[in-house]
């Protein structure tokens, strides 16, 4: 579970604390593991860290620290963290986890919100809302409304939050394909190199220009 902030903020150490919430054994998180799971550099891992350390929500020894009798969690799904998303997008996700109806899924925030709460530019925010759709991890639909006066204006996004063990097993099946491919692609050229070592090619022979006597 991750907390849940009284001004939805979700600040850029966000990912890194979500990482340490989803690993609560820190004996072999160093950085450099982190920067690996939640895509950013060790350096600006060890940066994020001592300010979550400052802000008093992860202790000195990289355990973070649950005030549970706040009771204001919202739940995120491990298998998250398996799709190697970028920061921005994660935070996004997290974001309509947040504020999603718990009986349909579904949430509506405009862009400008989205991009507000996360602190990210709103291109971005536009940006990572097709990476989640392309993950499978929401689906997107437009709506429109009436104003007072009859006129039909465009309305926010409708997004539904999907049973993310469906993306995270797209996601695999992905990887498996690449990997696939990669295995043919090497014995393609394994076979190729071998074909040449075994008919290796004759050096052209340049033609006599010379002409013959007359």
């Amino acid at each position: 579970m991750i907390r849940n902030t009284t001004d939805a903020q979700f600040p850029i150490e966000f990912p890194i604390f979500s990482y340490l919430c989803y690993h609560p054994s820190t004996s072999t998180l160093t950085p450099d593991v982190i920067s690996a799971g939640v895509h950013m550099t060790a350096g600006t891992v060890k940066k994020y860290l001592a300010a979550l350390v400052a802000k008093e929500l992860v202790g000195e020894d990289g355990t973070p620290i649950l005030k549970c009798k706040d009771k204001n969690f919202f739940t995120m799904p491990n298998e998250v963290f398996l799709l190697r998303l970028p920061p921005s997008a994660f935070m996004v996700y997290a974001y309509l986890l947040l504020i999603e109806d718990r009986r349909t899924h579904t949430c509506h925030p405009s862009y400008n919100t989205i991009a507000a709460a996360t602190g990210i530019s709103k291109n971005t925010a536009m940006k990572r809302i097709s990476t989640l759709l392309e993950m499978g991890l929401i689906t997107v639909e437009s709506s429109s409304y009436f104003d007072k006066h009859g006129m039909k204006w465009k309305g926010n996004n409708l997004y539904t939050i999907l049973p993310v063990r469906l993306a995270a097993d797209a996601f695999h099946q992905r990887q498996l394909q690449r990997l696939e491919l990669e295995a043919k692609r090497r014995r393609i050229l394994q076979r190729q190199k071998e074909y040449d070592r075994r008919h290796p090619q004759s050096n052209p022979v340049c033609p006599n220009l010379h002409s013959g006597s007359t």
